[in-house]
Formats: structure tokens, sequence, C-alpha cells
């Protein structure tokens, strides 16, 4: 069974893979811990007493990602597996969880990684689901409570002292982290808390009601995290080509739907028109790209998420947007190009990710 931690480095950044113990990841900025990642909890069995059976970190030939590997296996009832995989890129991490029982099991009760974040931060924002506006609270000394509902969180911003920005989000399911207003008999609990120096977000998916029948399926959970340091010096833009995604010609059907079907004017990464457009661009270009009017956002569509009998599902494309910002640097990389997306309005235009997708990539150093 490994012991030993697996570490991926950035310029600014280190991520911190465990086999064992109360964290799973740990984020460090400008040389401090910023982000613990705990485990997760199935029925009544946490992953603090599970076994490691694969750990691995793998790195990029271009130097431009690296990634973790883990699989671990909760040795009680009908024993459980829990699979993590995390890319990092430079300013961001994309995170998946996989949760299944074994033996004929079931997940049960769940609980996902409850974030600790290590301050001192003096503004906290975060974005309910459902309302328009991040609520905004400067941190006291004293503990509190900042939010505590069935409802989950969007996005969490946090911003420190030091000038050093951390910042999550959900990943394209965000309609699976609200499966509790879909699961009959089950309900979800999401709490954020804490104070200047620590704050908390807990985050229980899934409690059965005593009689409630429990479906036999497995779980996949995807995170966002993304950070930033102040000082970094401006990119050249010296022989870029803009990209205008207001005036793109893109399907409807790759536009962004909002409550009651309403087709908005914004694209949806997660679409397949959105996305055969931008492998298009990357695939025909002579020069770095700047794609303006980035706005990744929330989004309604079923289909774009290949579930068209669904009608309407909630998700954030923002994982989509850093998805395509790796592969699309990736492929002009090797001609010596690059491109950046930039948001300038909506919803997370202040965010963290926000101001990363508009920056170029800088190479990992080789991870250990």
């Amino acid at each position: 069974m490994p012991t030993e931690e697996h570490l991926i480095h950035g310029a600014d950044f280190t991520f911190r893979s465990l086999p064992n113990g109360k964290d799973s990841l740990i984020l460090e900025v400008a040389g401090r811990p910023r982000l613990h990642c705990g485990r997760v909890r199935c029925a009544e069995f946490s992953e603090l007493g599970a076994l490691s059976r694969k750990f691995r970190l793998h790195g990029s030939i271009d130097n431009l990602t690296a990634s973790f590997e883990t699989l671990s296996v909760i040795p009680f009832g009908c024993e459980y597996e829990v699979e993590r995989d995390l890319e990092a890129v430079d300013g961001f991490a994309t995170a998946t969880v996989d949760i299944r029982a074994v033996n004929h099991g079931k997940v049960g009760n769940l609980a996902l990684e409850d974030l600790e974040f290590d301050g001192p931060w003096n503004k906290l924002e975060f974005l309910v689901w459902g309302e328009e506006q991040f609520r905004t609270v400067e941190p006291a000394a004293a503990e509190q409570e900042f939010h505590h509902s069935p409802e989950t969180l969007v996005m969490i911003r946090l911003t420190a002292d030091d000038g050093v920005r951390v910042e999550f989000a959900t990943g394209s399911d965000l309609w699976r982290h609200r499966s509790g207003f879909r699961t009959p008999g089950a309900s979800g609990e999401f709490v954020l808390s804490g104070s200047r120096d620590k704050i908390v977000f807990r985050r229980q998916i899934l409690t059965y009601e005593a009689e409630a029948e429990i479906e036999k399926r497995p779980w996949r959970f995807q995170t966002v995290f993304a950070w930033s340091v102040p000082g970094r010096e401006a990119d050249s833009e010296a022989g870029v080509r803009s990209i205008d995604l207001a005036s793109a010609s893109i399907a409807e059907s790759g536009r962004r739907l909002g409550s009651g079907g309403k087709v908005l004017p914004e694209l949806c990464l997660a679409s397949a028109p959105a996305r055969k457009f931008f492998r298009t661009q990357v695939r025909q270009a002579s020069s770095p790209l700047r794609f303006e009017h980035a706005n990744f956002g929330l989004c309604m569509s079923a289909a774009h998420l290949e579930r068209p009998n669904k009608k309407e599902l909630e998700h954030l494309d923002l994982e989509d947007w850093i998805a395509f910002y790796v592969w699309g640097n990736r492929q002009l990389l090797k001609n010596g190009h690059w491109l950046t997306m930039h948001c300038d309005c909506g919803q997370f235009a202040d965010s963290v990710s926000a101001a990363n997708l508009a920056r170029r990539p800088r190479p990992l150093p080789d991870s250990e």
C-alpha cells in the first residue's frame, strides 16, 4: 500500500495527493496551504479507513498538464470504491470522483469531501443555485454560518490578505450535485461556515429517509478549482488574431438555454455546435488566438449533456471552457502559438477562472 504523497508543481502552486489520512488533496498557493480536500462518506462508513489500491502521477510530454489517479476501497459494509482523477494546468484543476458500491451493494447516504480553505480571508463570495447575484461577506474572527440549505453552491470565491484568490465551482454536472431534489425519499444539505482564518464547505449530497428505496447505481461528481497570485506580468498580444464569439455563426442549438426554455445569446461550450466551432478555429489557426466574449455560464439544456429526454438539466460549462483551453493550447503550442479566452460580462466575469482563461498557460515543472 502506498504511503508517500505525489506532487504537481506550477509557477505559483503545488498540488499534493495523499494516499491516506484526513486529506485526499492539498492545494498550496504562493508557498502556503490554501485548500484541503477531505474524504467521502458512504452510508455510515468514511473513506478515512479506506485501503489505497491505485496511486499514480502522470505528466504530459509538453508539460502543459499533470494529473493524479487514485483508487481506494472502503473495506466495510458491502465495500465501496472511491476513484479520483485530478488534472492540473496553470491556474486550474478539474477533479472527478467516482463512488460505487461493490458486492451487489448500494451507496446509500452520500457525502462528498469537505472543502477547507485556509485563510486569513478578507472577502468571501458565493453563488447559490437559483440566485442571480453573488453574496459577499467579510469573514469575522468568530466562526459563523453563511449558508445552510438543501440548495448547493455553484461557486465560492475567496480573497486572502496577501492578494491570493482561490475559487471552487461545480463541474458540468451541477444537476447531479442537486440530486437531493431529484431522488425520491432523499434530500441534500450544504453548509458553508467558518471565520477569517478558515472557511469550510460541507456537502451532503443525499440522506435517505428510513423507509426510502435506495437506488442501486454508481455516482460521479466533477469539481473545478482555480487560483491566482497578484503581480503577474501581462502577456504579449503580438500577432494575435481575435475571434468575436458574440457574432459567431453557431446554430441555435449551441446557445445557452435559460429557465422555461428561453434561448439566450451566449453559446454553451457543452453543446456539440459550439465545440465544433472551436475545433475548427483552432485547427485552421496560423497565429495565436484571442476569443472575445468567452462568457461561460449556467445553462438548462439537457441536450447539451446528451440527455435530451430530460428536457432540462442545469449545468455550468466552465469545465468545458477549461477543457478546450487546454486542448486548444496543446494543439497551437506545436507551432509556437497559443490561445486565450476573454470573459467580459455575466455572473462570472469577475471570477478567478475568467481571469485565468484570459492568460497564456505557463508550463509545469517536472512533478514527483
